[in-house]
């Protein structure tokens, strides 16, 4: 029984959650190519640039010149992140509002954009620090004995579980970004998730494995080309991996909006 006046919160039925994330995928995936393909162009012709200009320049290899390869590959880094960001922005808005960009608004670079990359730095650096400080106690017992050590092992992979389900919970701010809210901050997103940590660690679960069956899957492509000749085998490969990248990533910004849509506007799968 609920004695304390506060609404209790919505329990996520996990199953549902990611059936919905599948169909949404499935059902969109025409109009996720159409909003990711002019990033994934630009970001195709920023490395193969990177790729020969590093090859010209560097004729003494990377461990040569480690200072002048490190800042080109920072920058590459960057643009990367962007450009997940803003195709992010348009698939939050496409699910949640309806709205389908056109023109220069497929290289989303405004305010929502930056937004949402200094979002997900924050909650990458809470969560990376609060690991930190909670791991350095656990690795200086860690070294008094094995058994401490083993111990030591046991919590520290729990604390990290505790980071990755705390990362989703925090997550669920950047959907709330996407669509122009300034009124739901990092607190607000942890407190509508409260209670649930098991079934989005269920969520997570179905995530790691579904990345650990891309993988298998890439590798038994990646071993049959591998028959056919070493030119035309990296060529695929390397389209092969960038779409099952890109396939894991539309999925997972799509389970970020699930979770938003269920525990902030209150909608059903």
């Amino acid at each position: 029984m609920n004695t304390s006046g506060s609404p209790l919160p919505r329990q996520l039925p996990a199953g549902a959650c990611v059936s919905h994330a599948i169909k949404s995928v499935r059902n969109n995936i025409g109009y996720a190519f159409r909003i990711s393909w002019p990033w994934y162009l630009v970001l195709a012709a920023l490395n193969i640039g990177t790729l020969a200009f590093a090859s010209f320049a560097l004729a003494g290899g990377i461990e040569v010149h480690p200072g002048f390869y490190v800042p080109i590959a920072i920058v590459v880094a960057l643009v990367t992140i962007l450009a997940f960001a803003s195709i992010a922005v348009n698939w939050h808005r496409y699910i949640l509002l309806d709205q389908v960009p056109v023109g220069a608004e497929l290289f989303r670079l405004d305010g929502l954009t930056w937004r949402y990359v200094g979002n997900v730095w924050l909650i990458g650096l809470i969560v990376g620090v609060v690991f930190m400080i909670g791991m350095l106690p656990l690795m200086l017992l860690g070294s008094l004995s094995e058994v401490i050590g083993v111990v030591a092992v046991i919590i520290g992979l729990a604390g990290f579980m505790f980071v990755v389900i705390s990362t989703y919970r925090l997550s669920v701010k950047l959907p709330a970004i996407a669509i122009g809210r300034r009124d739901f901050s990092l607190s607000d997103a942890w407190a509508a998730t409260r209670d649930n940590k098991l079934p989005i660690f269920l969520v997570i679960l179905f995530q790691f494995l579904l990345l650990i069956g891309v993988a298998l899957v890439f590798l038994a492509l990646d071993f049959t080309l591998a028959l056919i000749g070493p030119t035309i085998t990296l060529v695929i490969s390397q389209l092969i991996q960038a779409f099952l990248g890109w396939l894991l990533a539309i999925f997972n910004v799509t389970i970020l909006t699930s979770l938003y849509g269920f525990f902030v506007e209150g909608r059903d799968f």
